[in-house]
């Protein structure tokens, strides 16, 4: 049997909380022989963070869900409502299919919930009991988050207990971020008066930011004011903040139980499982910090800090290198040094081709291209050839026999609105805090390659145009002149044959008289696709101007240019007959070909072919064709 799939939409999994519940999910499911597909968009968690919500979001239209045996979608990780409505959006029309929701019900879905509300009451009547506090500010995530919002009313219930109040003016949206809890505190500064005895905050990057700005101004936590947090971050733990933890490994496992035990055929009867949160009173709400939590976060913490060390050494290292590559061998090159550095066991750079070659044809303009291009791939050391893949099979080995389960976070690649593609990287090293620096990378690596091929063929087009003809396409004098000498020492050098044809077209005055100049240029079209049979001789055609015309080329013999002439005036015969116009096209020509001597030079074999075109010309000016072609245009 294939392994199980499950797909998992989230943001930011850069960040701690969603940092461990992955790490769960790939624990789980090696244990579980089940394979985890993350499409994760960064957001707006960090609004000090330049990123664009399409581009980000774009990620959410790669997940085909119905190929996946089973979701775990977690909509309260995500940072803007529109990331919230792109994963609702996706979801629908999965009536049936295995669903776990984090923190969110959703219809035909089982919800994994926490009891935030029991340990944030009890939080606050630990704050009001023990701490005495009475008047409590709040600083939540985003009021339209349902999380956010039942963690302010689980404060709101526990102070109506004691005939206290949550006041308005001390409720304040700190958006998640430590922006957003700075910003709450320069408010409560700027309130003046008298402080709140407390600042509960709805996660621990709020409750960080509160803190460093009051001791910026010499407000002392907690002698001054209590500082709560939630979430339990290893710095947050270490620093001694009042924090609340949250089982969130045990969440992850927990979620990927439920849907294998379901993929199987047992429906869940329950449609929530809730587990308990934890509080843990430390220093910045006046309690003695308790060491329960201490060991554990303390050697996470110390491999963190070296792990950031080490991203801050290679961002410096790879930024400049990856940010200049000029073709896509260059590219992967850079790549491939940077994945080793980085100790990456599994990545996949899956990239829109036209970003560095000739754009594949798409059925519509949805977020990526039909066809992707795996720019660079390595699995366990063994690297992938670039290659093209269907986009819904998301890399080109995964669905690749496997020995072990693999789990892949998948994130866009983008710049404004110009999509690059997406990276699937294993949960190892390339994950985690090192994620964003690992994205910025290779964003910096597509966009210089994508502006040095649009550099290129911006180059090649203005290269043509200078040395074409607009109306014919055919090699214009220009280009004649840059390129025909070259040839003309190689047929010298090598012993060859140079030959020349002059052409000039035969009563183009007539036709512009009676026709006008817009037939006249019409004709002249004409004259220049018949011109391009001679490339069968491997000469070039050239429109010198007017209704002149060239073609220039290495011949094996002069004998064989004696056919070139007849090649031209058939050509002309077939357009006359199978593409009736106005009147038969015809021309006058000339052809000089020889071994060039080191005196001979383009102008004198130009000479030479006139010569011979005139002498062509003059036949047909006063010969039996001149009769021939007033014969044929009165009986039109």
């Amino acid at each position: 049997m294939s392994r199980k799939r499950i797909a998992v939409l989230m943001a930011s999994v850069d960040r701690e909380y969603q940092q461990d519940f992955a790490a769960g999910l790939a624990s789980a499911g090696a244990k579980l022989d089940v394979d985890i597909c993350i499409f994760n968009s960064q957001g707006h968690m960090n609004v000090a963070i330049s990123t664009s919500d399409a581009g980000e979001n774009r990620i959410y239209d790669l997940a085909s869900l119905s190929e996946f045996d089973g979701i775990i979608s977690m909509p309260a990780t995500m940072g803007n409502e529109t990331a919230v409505s792109k994963v609702f959006e996706t979801l629908k029309g999965l009536k049936g299919k295995p669903h776990v929701s984090i923190d969110v019900v959703q219809e035909g879905a089982v919800t994994i919930l926490f009891d935030d509300r029991i340990s944030v009451e009890e939080m606050t009547e630990h704050l009001i009991t023990e701490h005495g506090a009475r008047r409590i500010a709040f600083v939540s995530g985003p009021f339209k988050s349902n999380v956010a919002m039942d963690r302010v009313d689980a404060c709101r219930h526990a102070l109506e207990k004691h005939d206290l109040v949550l006041e308005d003016k001390l409720l304040f949206d700190g958006e998640w971020t430590r922006v957003g809890g700075r910003r709450a505190a320069e408010e409560i500064i700027r309130m003046g008066g008298e402080l709140p005895d407390a600042v509960m905050c709805g996660n621990d990057d709020m409750a960080l930011s509160v803190i460093e700005c009051f001791n910026e101004i010499g407000i002392l936590v907690p002698q001054d004011i209590a500082v709560t947090g939630f979430d339990a971050l290893r710095e947050s733990v270490m620093r001694g903040l009042t924090t609340i933890c949250r089982p969130i490994d045990r969440s992850a496992r927990k979620a990927l139980e439920i849907l294998t035990d379901w993929i199987d055929g047992n429906v869940p009867t329950e449609k929530t499982v809730t587990f308990s949160t934890i509080p843990i009173f430390g220093d910045t709400c006046g309690c003695t910090e308790t060491i329960d939590h201490i060991n554990d976060k303390l050697r996470a913490l110390g491999t963190e800090r070296w792990n950031m060390e080490t991203i801050l050494t290679r961002v410096s290292m790879f930024s400049n290198m990856m940010a200049g590559v000029g073709d896509e061998t260059e590219a992967r090159e850079k790549i491939r040094d940077f994945v080793m550095s980085w100790d990456i066991k599994e990545l996949y750079l899956c990239v829109d081709p036209s970003i560095c070659r000739e754009a594949v044809a798409r059925r519509d303009d949805g977020p990526y291209p039909d066809q992707m291009l795996l720019l660079y791939g390595i699995r366990n050391g063994k690297e992938y050839t670039p290659q093209y893949f269907p986009v819904f099979d998301l890399t080109p080995s995964l669905h690749d026999v496997r020995k072990n389960s693999s789990s892949l976070v998948f994130c866009p690649l983008y710049y404004r609105d110009r999509s690059f593609g997406y990276v699937a990287m294993d949960l190892g090293n390339g994950t985690g805090f090192a994620l964003y620096p690992a994205l910025m990378l290779l964003n910096g690596t597509l966009m210089s390659l994508y502006l040095q091929t649009n550099i290129k063929k911006s180059a090649a087009t203005i290269e043509r145009m200078a040395n074409h003809d607009i109306m014919t396409g055919l090699l214009n004098r220009r280009g004649y002149m840059q390129l025909a000498p070259a040839m003309l020492q190689q047929a010298r050098e090598e012993g060859k044959v140079f030959a020349l044809l002059g052409a000039d077209m035969n009563h183009m005055k007539d036709i512009n008289d009676r026709f006008g100049h817009l037939a006249g240029d019409e004709a002249i079209c004409r004259m220049g696709r018949a011109l391009q049979v001679v490339a069968k001789k491997g000469m070039i055609p050239v429109h010198i101007s007017g209704d002149e015309f060239l073609a220039y080329g290495l011949l094996d013999s002069r004998e064989e240019a004696g056919s070139v002439i007849p090649l031209v005036n058939e050509e002309l015969k077939r357009i006359n007959r199978e593409e009736p116009w106005l009147c038969d096209i015809s021309a006058s020509f000339g052809i000089f070909a020889e071994v060039p001597e080191e005196a001979d030079s383009i102008d004198s074999f130009m000479t030479q072919t006139d010569r011979e075109m005139y002498a062509d010309k003059n036949r047909f000016k006063y010969g039996r064709r001149k009769e021939d072609f007033e014969k044929e245009q009165n009986g039109r």
